[in-house]
């Protein structure tokens, strides 16, 4: 696993740490792993043309795409209490209803 860091502005808010984030927030040093993940959501952009992978796009993949571990990340992002003990239908409409707020 990389431990590259990733410089990101932020293009729809999210919740991160307990915090919202908003859009046209720069927030800097963030793993690559997670700015890899609200990069396909479509929640963040990379700043200063950092590359995250060849072949990555900005398009977020649909919520069903996402595998469990995934699902939980982006649950946990959104403060989403007991995603841990979710099921994939469950975490995705605990994320559709939170993205909805």
């Amino acid at each position: 696993m990389s431990k590259k860091i990733i410089d990101l502005k932020c293009t729809s808010a999210f919740m991160a740490s307990g915090k919202m984030i908003t859009p046209g927030k720069i927030v800097k040093g963030v793993p690559a792993a997670d700015a890899k993940s609200l990069i396909r959501r479509g929640k963040a952009k990379p700043l200063n043309g950092d590359v995250i992978e060849e072949g990555e796009t900005d398009e977020a993949p649909a919520l069903e795409e996402l595998t469990v571990d995934e699902l939980k990340a982006t649950a946990e992002e959104y403060g989403i209490e007991n995603a841990s003990k979710m099921k994939k239908a469950e975490l995705i409409t605990a994320i559709q209803a939170a993205e909805a707020e």
